[in-house]
């Protein structure tokens, strides 16, 4: 597999012992700047997926705010038993842009489209999972979660966009004050949910 490196943000967006959430192919990432460094780990936290990057940054060690769990920013390990690792990132800075590594986040993105792609197209579940080594259940399953995912991405665009239409601009206001989501929304979220 190729190594892509995408950038994601200005290096000035993300201040010295601060972070910034970004998302690459439906995966957040928190990008940390500590002591003029930028580090990037999955904005989820390997023992239960809270949102490690709006922890404590002390040093070079993050605290994700549910649980108290500690890992190193630089490597993901975990304090107390170093084979639990939170996800990196490698990171480089070029003109003032961070761009972060994504090729196996944009391998697997590309994967699934691909299933759903073939699977919508007629061909056989269990011959597109042979061919990837992957059973004729599990084709079924990555196509639909794929077919949702991009539905909700379309409705939630959409859904900005009718907001904004009416007069009011829903960028700078809270996502609970955001108007009810209607029947077609709530449909695909349910779609989703049964598929996880």
């Amino acid at each position: 597999m190729a190594v892509e490196y995408l950038p994601v943000a200005e290096v000035a967006e993300v201040p010295d012992g601060r972070t910034k959430i970004i998302k690459v192919a439906g995966t957040p990432i928190a990008l940390l700047s500590v002591g003029g460094v930028i580090y990037a780990l999955e904005h989820s936290c390997p023992h239960q997926g809270g949102p490690i990057g709006e922890g404590e940054i002390e040093g070079t060690t993050i605290t994700c705010p549910w649980h108290d769990w500690k890992f190193d920013i630089r490597t993901g390990a975990n304090d107390r038993d170093p084979t639990i690792l939170a996800k990196t990132f490698a990171v480089k800075v070029v003109d003032g842009l961070i761009l972060v590594e994504v090729s196996r986040l944009l391998g697997t993105a590309r994967r699934n489209r691909e299933i759903a792609r073939r699977v919508t197209a007629g061909e056989a579940p269990a011959a597109v999972g042979r061919e990837l080594g992957l059973s004729a259940d599990d084709v079924v399953r990555i196509a639909e979660a794929a077919r949702v995912g991009e539905r909700l991405e379309y409705l939630s665009e959409l859904y900005i966009r009718k907001g904004r239409v009416g007069g009011s601009d829903l960028q700078g206001l809270p996502l609970r004050r955001h108007k009810e989501a209607d029947g077609e929304m709530l449909t695909a979220l349910d779609a989703l949910t049964r598929l996880l």
